[in-house]
């Protein structure tokens, strides 16, 4: 009797885990899918149409990451909801590898409008632009062709550890205890964080630097204003992006216990998506203020 009151307290305690933790992510994706909605059709109704800049092109690619992740979150939400995959294995490790991909392309675009920010201040010209709107179709193309090459061979690649519950998805942690998997992982984890450190100090001296100068006419300089903008997407970076893989560091190490909540961490990194509210809205209401 003892035996089985353990037993059914330990089931009923697991049990009770997985519910909270898919409350947790059913939360977060249904904020990240009506936000980030919202954001896209903000994003396209406001953006310039400077198809040279190198900055604007860099938001037209972030629309595009956006909008493709964001149409595979529904049938997270339903999965989570009714704890059932019922559609193609194949189509589940697409799904699975979407938030990864996102995740990664998202911050290689963060990293870019941040370093053409900052060659902007070190160069003192006003913007970045390419010589034709050719050219600049031309560099987006070839990023999303390394993309789509690659895709195919990672997903070859992932998610081959057999797994017999075909209702499952999500479910690839065991991927990690290769060693090429668990090195690439931690490699990826340490550079992100560190570059991202090194930003924000490289931010932080310019407006060091610039608050210096102009003192307390700083807030209504143009130059100050230009960079305080970069502000948001160091936020994003760090309370998105960030905790993630900090707290994978420790995940890889213990992928069975941590696994619910390494999931919970993933779906923090969607919130990425609500960045076009955080930049353009505060960008608008700024501008309103007089900044």
């Amino acid at each position: 009797m003892n035996s089985n009151t353990t037993q059914n307290g330990t089931e009923n305690k697991d049990s009770h885990i997985e519910t909270s933790h898919k409350i947790a992510l059913i939360t977060i994706y249904t904020v990240v899918l009506m936000v980030g909605t919202t954001g896209l059709i903000f994003m396209i109704r406001i953006l310039k149409t400077n198809l040279r800049s190198w900055t604007t092109i860099a938001f037209l690619n972030l629309l595009l990451a956006h909008f493709i992740f964001l149409l595979t979150i529904p049938f997270r939400i339903y999965y989570y909801a009714t704890n059932h995959w019922g559609l193609s294995r194949s189509f589940c490790k697409i799904v699975s590898a979407m938030i990864h991909l996102h995740m990664y392309v998202v911050f290689v675009i963060y990293v870019v409008i941040l370093i053409i920010r900052f060659l902007q201040y070190f160069k003192k010209i006003d913007r970045m632009e390419f010589y034709r709107r050719l050219h600049a179709l031309g560099a987006s193309i070839g990023i999303w062709s390394i993309v789509i090459i690659l895709g195919p061979i990672l997903l070859i690649h992932y998610g081959k550890t057999r797994n017999d519950e075909q209702t499952k998805c999500f479910n690839f942690g065991d991927e990690a205890n290769k060693s090429w998997v668990f090195g690439l992982n931690i490699f990826l984890s340490v550079l992100i964080i560190l570059v991202s450190c090194a930003l924000s100090c490289v931010l932080g001296i310019i407006l060091r630097n610039l608050i210096k100068k102009h003192g307390a006419a700083s807030r209504v300089q143009q130059e100050v204003w230009a960079q305080v903008k970069s502000i948001s997407l160091i936020i994003i970076i760090f309370t998105c992006l960030v905790p993630y893989h900090i707290f994978r560091l420790f995940y890889l190490k213990n992928l069975k216990t941590l696994e619910h909540v390494n999931e919970v961490f993933l779906a923090i990194t969607t919130l990425t998506c609500c960045d076009m509210l955080l930049i353009f809205a505060g960008k608008g209401i700024c501008h309103v203020c007089g900044f």
